[in-house]
């Protein structure tokens, strides 16, 4: 049916003028913001604080939203610019910025407990990235705050195809202790004691925790066989139905199969877990209608009987609303849309008050995460307000971001006295911060270089072959046939069964060995030992994942690959690596290794075209300066990353960890109490010494100050570091050092005003 043209336009013009009415005005917003909070100033008898400085707030804006200090040209430019809306805009284009995703992205690992290392050391780095990768896409595309949460509370699939999942690959295995922290992040509720016991000081029970809980139980985490066919061809399976044997794709009955002498159901149950291994801690499945939840053994209370299943319903002490499960639909997707809800009564006062914390340094309720029923915020209209704001913005962070930036309460010069705990806080001003350490080193990365907020290259690519690698050994395993999967684990088995012989022959040797004092024999026996586990994982290579690559590579040879699969990113990439080698046959290792050097290849050719550039622009011809040339940018480009671009939480003894990052092993983890170690690392550390190097952006713009003397050099530091000007008693004192040509005495000015409390507090 053709639609008539001017009902097309009219309906455009009225979903343009809808979505202009949702959306909340930003003056009257940030003006109603300033009256609510100024009428409770007023009421308790508080000056507000006197508007900032565009000194002051061109920093601390900086810090706040994109999560670094400004550049010396980004300070300069905004200080000499006559707009009268240059706050405004300034506002505007840093959240529409990389910063803003870098810096929101450190905010939101922290409470979401991002790790590198989840679980299972290094295998689930696979599922860090794709979490990550989700993460960072959903901030850039400023999706709806309900929104994302809906998708990693429902989130299932694999790690390449969905990387939300790693919220559950986060607390794998530990469903119950993930509810406690589901609901601490999004409801700001601490239901943590009750999963052993009634609560002592809040009003949930056991019971109240466990109908909770079943809505999210069997999202499973799973390192087994998810392909039902191939599960049921290596468990068994298959229940004839109607006298009739269940027929699969392939062709055939699916059955347990027969084994052939001396290999035992068990050894193909433990073939199959050296297969599985290289794809452990990448699946979640939703199994939510099927794994029901049951009291715990030593359940003590009289309302229900230990190891009583539970139904999954909304505890009557949280809200009137029951049971949520409409007929035919999973639990899990009851559940996020209950608690995503407008008339949900935490999730929108939770998510509102976590971002004015973010800007003002403290929640209009505190803690942000303990709310009971007795919490009071210290200014009830202005809560109700931020939460009627994000609803009305169909929950976009960034318009109640911009409006509470673009408020006087904002723009107020920060308030300087400690706020006591349990005291009430009204907000004459921002709060005095101390900043967090992903701000300090993202600080650090705009000094030593330019382009600070750019992602880091190095880093996509990494976790995009790591990504791949998971996605063609799953693809490679699902492309086999049961009968085809069922020869492979018996020759898995057979291999495993092989190996062992070898390993206890070994370990007889080796005693014997020990006894004649043959070190030689010693060695050679250990060697073989040890080599135990790269020799099964390399005979699992070639028999079961070499098979299946061969298996695509042949129907991508004959055009066929659409037959499998309907993916043409992963169809392109096997013709490419099929047409790299000329059609040859290639292992899996071959393949993928072939992938990565393709990815590799483009950073290998940015790399050279930077270093190019580089040299050109610094004058350097000879052997021995490009050499400290490539040295320093191989630094710059692999250390000096953006906190978001790094693996978190970073190595013990890191700068990062030094100033104060979160472990990432509770929510909000971090700290930011200055200790001596800190001191001695600004003084001894690689970083600061790093710094001085004569490519970096703060030595080229001390290096240009110096031509115009002491006094521009001293300002030079002062507008890097702090966005101001020194005052006559700064000039003073820092003056007859930097008088000196010596760039070590320009460092030494630089040294010490990174060292002063003015740095590291946002004012």
């Amino acid at each position: 049916m053709k639609m008539n043209p001017l009902n097309s336009l009219l309906t455009f013009f009225i979903g343009m003028a809808l979505t202009a009415s949702a959306a909340p005005d930003l003056k009257a917003t940030a003006t109603k913001i300033d009256e609510l909070v100024t009428a409770k100033l007023a009421k308790e008898k508080i000056q507000p604080n006197k508007p900032a400085s565009d000194e002051v707030f061109v920093r601390r804006v900086y810090l706040d939203v994109v999560g670094r200090i400004p550049t010396i040209q980004e300070t300069t430019e905004f200080l000499k610019s006559s707009d009268a809306d240059k706050r405004g805009k300034l506002i505007n284009e840093l959240l529409a910025s990389d910063g803003y995703v870098q810096n929101f992205y450190n905010y939101w690992a922290d409470i979401l407990r991002m790790k590198s290392n989840m679980v299972g050391g290094g295998q689930s780095l696979p599922a860090f990235y794709g979490y990550s990768n989700w993460l960072k896409s959903s901030l850039r595309d400023n999706k709806p705050y309900d929104q994302m949460v809906r998708e990693v509370v429902t989130a299932d699939g694999k790690s390449y195809e969905n990387g939300a999942i790693g919220f559950y690959i986060r607390d794998y295995n530990m469903p119950l202790d993930n509810m406690a922290v589901t609901t601490q992040i999004f409801l700001g509720t601490s239901m943590v004691c009750a999963q052993c016991h009634n609560h002592p000081f809040d009003k949930w029970t056991q019971m109240d925790y466990y109908q909770m809980a079943a809505h999210t139980y069997g999202m499973t985490s799973s390192n087994g066989l998810t392909n039902p066919l191939l599960a049921q061809a290596i468990y068994g399976g298959g229940s004839p139905k109607n006298g009739k044997a269940v027929k699969n794709r392939y062709g055939g009955t699916v059955t347990k199969f027969d084994l052939p002498e001396g290999v035992e159901r068990k050894d193909i149950g433990r073939a199959m877990s050296e297969i599985l291994r290289p794809l452990r801690y990448n699946t979640v499945l939703d199994q939510t209608d099927k794994k029901a939840l049951a009291l715990p053994h030593d359940y003590q209370y009289t309302d229900a009987k230990p190891k009583q299943k539970i139904d999954p319903v909304i505890p009557a002490s949280f809200s009137k609303d029951g049971k949520i499960i409409k007929e035919g639909q999973q639990p899990i997707t009851a559940y996020a849309s209950w608690m995503t809800s407008k008339e949900n009564p935490r999730f929108t006062t939770v998510i509102a008050n976590r971002l004015w914390k973010k800007l003002m340094g403290q929640g209009i309720i505190e803690p942000v995460d303990e709310i009971t029923d007795s919490t009071v915020p210290s200014n009830p209209p202005l809560m109700t307000f931020l939460e009627d704001t994000l609803k009305a913005s169909n929950y976009d962070m960034k318009a109640l971001l911009s409006a509470i930036l673009n408020s006087q309460a904002y723009q107020r010069e920060a308030y300087t006295k400690d706020v006591e705990l349990g005291e009430v806080y009204n907000f004459p001003g921002p709060l005095l911060r101390r900043m967090s350490a992903e701000q300090i080193w993202d600080s650090m990365v705009a000094l030593y270089k330019p382009n600070p907020d750019h992602p880091s290259i190095e880093t996509k690519v990494e976790a995009e072959i790591t990504l791949r690698r998971i996605e063609w050994l799953d693809r490679a395993l699902n492309s086999l046939t049961p009968q085809q999967l069922q020869a492979c684990s018996v020759k898995v088995a057979l291999k495993q069964k092989e190996l062992a012989a070898e390993v206890r022959t070994a370990q007889e040797r080796m005693e014997a060995a020990s006894k004649a004092k043959d070190e030689d024999a010693i060695r050679e026996a250990r060697r073989l030992i040890q080599s135990q586990r790269k020799r099964i994982d390399a005979a699992v290579d070639a028999i079961v994942y070499d098979t299946g690559f061969k298996r695509f590579a042949e129907l991508a040879r004959e055009g066929k690959l659409d037959d499998f699969t309907k993916d043409e990113a992963f169809a392109k990439e096997v013709a490419a690596v099929i047409k790299a080698k000329n059609g040859e046959d290639l292992s899996m290792e071959e393949a993928l290794g072939i992938l990565a050097r393709q990815r590799r290849a483009r950073l290998q050719e940015q790399a050279k075209a930077r270093f190019k550039a580089d040299a050109e622009r610094f004058k350097v011809e000879e052997k021995n300066e490009k050499t400290s040339l490539a040295a320093w940018e191989n630094f710059r480009d692999t250390y000096m990353l953006r906190a978001a671009d790094l693996r978190s939480p970073a190595p013990n003894g890191h700068f990062l960890r030094e100033f104060g990052q979160s472990d990432r092993e509770l929510v909000e983890n971090s700290n930011d109490e200055a200790s001596v170690s800190q001191a001695l690392m600004l003084l001894n550390g690689k970083i600061f010494s790093n710094l001085m190097n004569r490519y970096t952006s703060i030595s080229r713009t001390l290096d240009r100050a110096r031509k115009e003397g002491g006094e521009a050099v001293v300002n030079a530091v002062y507008l890097s570091l702090l966005s101001r000007k020194a005052t006559p008693e700064e000039h003073a004192l820092l003056k007859p050092i930097a008088d000196n040509a010596d760039a070590t005495d320009r460092g030494d000015v630089l040294w010490t005003v990174l060292n002063t409390r003015q740095f590291f507090f946002i004012q």
